[in-house]
Formats: C-alpha cells, structure tokens, sequence
C-alpha cells in the first residue's frame, strides 16, 4: 500500500536534507541521480496516485456485499379540497348474527344513523421510514464485479512498475550522456596540449630553419580546429547536464557533478534466458493478461444480467395526516423481490456475444505483444553482445594507436616521419579515446536497458 508515495517522501526528505536548497554542491553518483529522479518525476507519482484510486475502486467493491441502510421521507399537500359530504340513514338489520356476517339483511331497521360532513380544506400526508435493503443474488454480479476491482489493482501495481523502469532508464541515458561528454572534453583537453607542444616544437624547429612555415600552420590549424571542437563539447555538456537536470527535477542551470569510473571493469552477463525470463516478468504482459481477464469478467457479468435476481428489504415506516392522523407510529414491515428476466428479443445473446469478441480482441492483443516483446529482447541481446564487442576492439584500439603515436614521435623526432604523420598519429589516436569512451557508456545504458526489456528492473519493496 502507499508503497511509491512512502518511499518517494523518504527521500525527498533525504535529498532536501543533504543539500538543501543547494544541489550543485553535491557530487552525485548514478544511483543519488536514480533516486532524486524517482523522487521529483511527476509521471511516477500520478502513476502512484493511479495506483491508491485502484485502491480505494477495490475497497468500494467490497461494499456491495454489504447491505444498505437508507431513510427517506414525503411531504404531499394538497390544498382547496371539497368538503367531504356523508348522508344519515337507517341501519340495515338481519335475522341471526349469521345473515349478518353473510351480508343477508332482511331490511332496514328503525336506528338513525346520522350523517356528517368533513371539511379538511387541504390535506398534508407525511411518509417516513427507514430502508435496510441486501442483495441475495445476483447473477454473481457483485462477485465478478470484485474481481475486476482486484485485477484494477494488480493492474496499477503493475503500470506503476512500467513508469518506474521508464525512468530508471532515462536518467541512466541522460546520466551516461553526460559522463561521455565529460571524457571527450578531457580527451580533447589532452590533445589540444599535445598540438600546443607540437605547435611549440614546429614553432622553434621554423626559427632556426629546419621546418618551412607550412609545417608550422598546418600543426596551427589542427590545433585551431581542436580548439573548436572543445568548444562544442563544453556547449553539449551544458546542454546534455540541462537534460539531467530537468529529469532530476531540479533547475536547468543547476551546475550539477556527477562521479563515475571512467574505465569500469566491463564484463558480459548471462543472456541466455532472457525470453523465459521476459515471457513471465514482463508487466505489459502481465497487464494484458489482467486485461482478458476483465474482459472475460465483462462476459460472465453481461450473463448475469439476463439471470433472476433476489433480494430482501426490511421497512420502518410511518404516516401522518394532519387532523385524522397525527400519532407517529413507525411499523415494521419485511420484503423480499424476485426478478426473472424473460424476453428481451435476443439482447441478452448479442450483448455475450459482443463481450466474447473483446475476450478475443483481448488474446489477440496478448499474442501481438508477446511477438513484439520477443523481438525486442532479441534486438537488445545483440545490441548488448555488440557493445561488449566494440569495447574490447576499441580497448585493443586505443592502446595500437597510443603504441603508434609514441612510435610516431619518436621517428618524427630524427626526421623519419613527417608532421601529417605525426597530426594523423594523434588524430587517431584521440578517436580510438573517444570511441572507447562512447562504447563503455553504451554498454552501461544497455545493461539497465537488458533488465528493463527481460522485466527484472522493478522499484525497491516496501520495508516494514
């Protein structure tokens, strides 16, 4: 119960407490990011929110097992009524008491009954009473009913899960994107130092004649472009933090700082079982069965309708009518209704009919999204074996071009190789950094991404 909103209120407490109004004073590591976003995303909580209304639908349900107590009460007036006019006359009489209780008179007798008149001028009727009505059966309405209010609830459960995994896997995006940009900036740092040293070099060797000024510019202008390119990186770190920030729920200009192992040991996890392992984790399925199931509950309910319903009710009642009647005397009085449907010109067929075809609908839904999920595991597994890949060439990558550049500078250094060997050296070089840096990041998001796709990325469980 209440499970998100308890653990979303935690750490908000928690996150408000370390820093306050103050949050680019924190170094915050994946996970800090994992829970601040879950925390300020206004998705997840009206997916919570969804999720105690299922709550409070499955409490009401329950209620209709319960009988209902109600009090009502009438007021009739009816005003300018004519005066009600009763005759006198002479008493009919019999021969035995018999006769008289047969109705057989034997004529009038000699007693006067007098007349009356009775002039009310309006009359005022009050009907009041209390109502305790109970369902015996109905069809299995109330219990069908029921159930569908619990699988509403399996179903909010389940959609609560789905927008949790959906942000887990964003801010990893955004998280990763922003520790990429971080690296390349440092790379390219690294490589304008080493154009400014060879800038230098090709500067003193033009000095002293050894090098035409062509040389020298054409380091100048590499350097020029690096420079550039720097620039550009700093503008999409900005931007790639102004994303992270928006997704941690905190102001875009928020100068945030994230911690990260920039050379993570990476290893390839087990990915043989992730089909079975989506075909009976994965929420859209899940839900989609929960789906037929209500579908199947809308059919039996639809049956329901057209069988005979019974029920009993017990009335405490009493009427007053101003000048004839005005004692309240509640009178108890007991009920009980029987309906039986018994022509409805094949409504009843049709309306099952049309309430099987969405049961239909429904494992039509279920199979399509079975093939789909199916296929995307399939599609992440090798996207994954392919990351996996990339890093151990772009590893081996980095350390031919390092090994290269060092031989490059060395033979540069005794005249062997030329200055567009050396820029093509370093220029490598820098690739084969920056690739690594982008297939290790890659790699990192896939993983979440593998959880997400086989339905093992669910929130933390409620602790007692």
């Amino acid at each position: 119960m209440n499970q998100l909103l308890k653990y979303i209120a935690s750490t908000v407490i928690v996150l408000l407490t370390v820093f306050g109004n103050t949050f680019a004073q924190k170094v915050m590591t994946l996970e800090e990011c994992r829970e601040q976003a879950i925390a300020f995303n206004k998705e997840l909580k009206n997916a919570a929110l969804q999720n105690r209304e299922a709550q409070v639908n499955q409490e009401v349900a329950r209620t209709a097992y319960l009988p209902s107590v109600g009090f009502s009460s009438s007021l009739m007036h009816r005003p300018g009524m004519d005066p009600i006019s009763i005759p006198g006359h002479f008493l009919q009489t019999a021969n035995s008491e018999e006769d008289a209780i047969n109705g057989n008179f034997s004529g009038p007798s000699d007693v006067w009954s007098p007349g009356t008149n009775i002039d009310l001028g309006s009359l005022t009727l009050i009907n009041s009473g209390f109502e305790v009505n109970q369902a015996i059966y109905a069809g299995g309405k109330i219990r069908f009913s029921n159930k569908q209010a619990d699988a509403g609830v399996s179903i909010a459960d389940m959609a609560l899960n789905m927008k949790y995994s959906e942000v887990i896997e964003q801010t990893d995006k955004a998280f990763w994107q922003v520790a990429t940009v971080e690296e390349n900036i440092k790379i390219a740092d690294e490589y304008i130092k080493m154009l400014t040293e060879l800038e230098e070099q090709m500067t003193a060797m033009y000095e002293v004649g050894l090098q035409p000024a062509s040389e020298k510019l054409r380091v100048t202008v590499q350097k020029n472009e690096a420079d550039l390119n720097l620039i550009k990186a700093r503008n999409g770190l900005k931007v790639a933090k102004m994303y992270l920030n928006q997704i941690l729920g905190q102001p875009l200009d928020t100068e945030i700082q994230i911690s990260h192992n920039a050379s993570p040991e990476v290893k390839l996890f087990n990915l043989e079982d992730g089909l079975t392992q989506a075909g009976n984790k994965r929420n859209e399925l899940k839900i989609l069965e929960k789906q037929k199931e209500i579908s199947e509950l809308d059919a039996k309910i639809t049956r329901a309708d057209y069988l005979p319903t019974v029920g009993l009710s017990a009335q405490y009642t009493s009427y007053w009518v101003k000048d004839l009647y005005e004692e309240i005397d509640f009178q108890p009085m007991l009920a009980a209704q029987v309906s039986i449907p018994i022509f409805q010109w094949g409504q009843g067929k049709k309306k099952q009919r049309a309430a099987q075809l969405k049961v239909q609908q429904a494992v039509t839904d279920l199979q399509h999204t079975n093939d789909l999920i199916n296929l995307e595991v399939m599609q992440v597994k090798v996207q994954v074996e392919e990351a996996y890949e990339s890093i151990l060439l772009a590893q081996k990558s980095v350390a031919e071009a390092e090994e290269s550049m060092n031989e490059t500078k060395a033979s540069f250094e005794v005249g062997i190789n030329t200055t567009t060997d050396m820029l093509n050296a370093q220029a490598q070089w820098v690739q084969a950094k920056a690739q690594l840096t982008q297939t290790i990041a890659s790699f990192e998001v896939l993983k979440t991404r593998w959880q997400s796709v086989t339905g093992n990325l669910y929130m933390p469980e409620e602790e007692n």
